[in-house]
């Protein structure tokens, strides 16, 4: 004959086992639900079973009330763990059959008629078969899952309950109750079928999380798969738009070199014209030599702007056509280039003695020093010289081009350099807000630095800092100023 109290323990140590599988597959999947409310529940049931398998060791307030309170518990939870997995909330109807039956009616039965195990074995089967049911109708109402796994934990559930309540019914209707941890047949056979169904539930909970986590992944798989596929197709449509970016840039530059070339052609025209008065006017009325010179002026900043922009593209495409040269030769240059409106006695040039040698793009920084004079001369009194100097100072080259003109608010320092900005202040004086922006990209290009000194009213001072080559040239070659 199968002893009672052996299989109590049998339950509860299966039960500690299975509660404590929950709650370590709770730690590896902690994204699905219900998981550690299982672990919990089977933990709690077991401690109900250890202390209703204590029966007659230990006080019938903790054998009977306490023991039942806790199996009783532990379905609850159970069926809390069911609905939190298929995403449904515990009816209240649930928590107040537990609550009553545990708390007042099961409490009452001890009291009034403490021998009567019938009645108790009874209102406990009812009761833990209302949480069945519930975990029944969960099984029903969802066909997300395998229908093979559901239909079988519906079927032993369905065969489970029938046995909790018919045991109840035996027992009150077999004369002479039996305790339950007696060595009686049919509480020994109820218990052998509550270890097997316990352990099939246990399968059955265990696959129905594999079924959830097997059709996440396989959703996550088909989100990840139309995902790969709009990135693709993004990185087709991105492909088309730099084909048509690159395109579209290549007919810019076309355009912009055919419109400067356009553009060079009349002001050579209109610059040789203007010669060629000077050269038949010897002595011209001062209207018409005043009308000569505003027209060499306009020339002069029209060229002026267009290699602006060549230089301003060249350096966007990161074009540079790096030679050895000479800064002192450049900076000479560029003080020239302003002879043709008189603009050059303005400029005060002092250079060192030696050579100034450097790797760089002759053109960008014969603009770059062009471009910086300009400003100086164009924001300065008619009446004032800019001081423009170049000397080493260790490997570099150091450029200062300072003025006396009406110089940069402070609070807009941090913004000068920016494409198309111009001070408050610039506004009475033509522009575009390219020369600055221009020079500090051309000065990066080179490795340089540059520095902005200014304040308002007094005039900026502007400082270049270049590498030189290691490469020393000759310095037997007199100084050379100019201004």
């Amino acid at each position: 004959m199968l002893d009672v109290r052996t299989l109590l323990v049998v339950i509860l140590v299966v039960a500690v086992l299975q509660g404590i599988g929950f709650l370590v597959l709770h730690r590896t999947q902690p994204g699905v639900p219900g998981l550690r409310s299982y672990g919990i529940a089977f933990i709690v049931f077991a401690i109900g079973m250890a202390l209703t398998a204590a029966r007659g060791a230990i006080s019938d307030l903790y054998s009977i009330l306490l023991g039942n309170l806790l199996i009783g518990l532990g379905h609850l939870v159970l069926a809390d763990g069911l609905c939190r997995f298929f995403g449904k909330r515990r009816p209240h109807w649930l928590d107040m059959i537990f609550a009553v039956s545990y708390l007042v009616v099961f409490p009452l039965c001890v009291f009034l008629d403490p021998g009567n195990t019938s009645i108790r074995v009874l209102l406990s089967g009812l009761v833990l078969g209302s949480a069945f049911l519930l975990i029944v109708w969960l099984l029903w109402q969802d066909e997300d899952y395998p229908r093979p796994l559901r239909w079988t934990l519906i079927t032993l559930t369905l065969i489970h309950v029938t046995l909790l309540n018919g045991r109840g019914i035996v027992m009150i209707l077999t004369p002479g109750q039996v305790e339950m941890v007696a060595n009686d047949p049919l509480h020994a056979l109820l218990f052998m079928e509550t270890n097997v169904y316990m352990t099939f539930l246990f399968v059955g909970l265990v696959g129905l999380v594999m079924a959830r986590i097997t059709a996440d992944i396989a959703r996550k798989n088909r989100e990840l798969t139309t995902e790969i596929g709009i990135r693709r197709q993004l990185q087709e449509d991105l492909s088309v738009s730099f084909a048509k970016e690159s395109e579209l840039r290549q007919q810019q530059q076309h355009l912009l070199h055919l419109v400067s070339h356009e553009f060079r052609t009349p002001l050579a025209i209109i610059e040789r014209a203007v010669e060629m008065i000077g050269v038949l006017m010897t002595a011209p009325p001062a209207a018409i030599a005043e009308r000569l010179s505003a027209i060499r002026e306009a020339v002069r900043r029209q060229r002026l702007l267009i290699q602006t922009f060549l230089a301003t593209e060249r350096v966007d495409e990161g074009i540079v056509q790096k030679e050895t040269l000479d800064l002192r030769s450049l900076g000479q240059d560029a003080v020239c280039y302003f002879a043709s409106t008189g603009q050059e006695a303005r400029i005060r040039f002092s250079a060192t003695q030696e050579d100034l040698p450097m790797i760089g793009d002759a053109a960008m920084l014969s603009t770059l020093f062009v471009n910086l004079l300009d400003n100086a001369l164009k924001y300065s009194p008619a009446d004032k010289p800019v001081d423009f100097e170049l000397r080493r100072e260790g490997d570099r080259a150091v450029t200062s081009i300072a003025d006396q003109g009406i110089g940069i608010p402070p609070e807009e320092l941090d913004h000068i350099g920016q494409r198309f900005f111009r001070a408050s202040n610039a506004s009475s004086h033509s522009g575009t807000g390219l020369g600055l922006h221009t020079a500090m990209r051309l000065v990066e290009l080179h490795e340089g630095e540059m520095r902005i000194d200014s304040s308002q009213g007094q005039g900026t001072t502007i400082l270049l800092s270049l590498p030189l080559t290691m490469h020393q040239a000759s310095t037997d070659q007199p100084s050379d100023t100019g201004g």
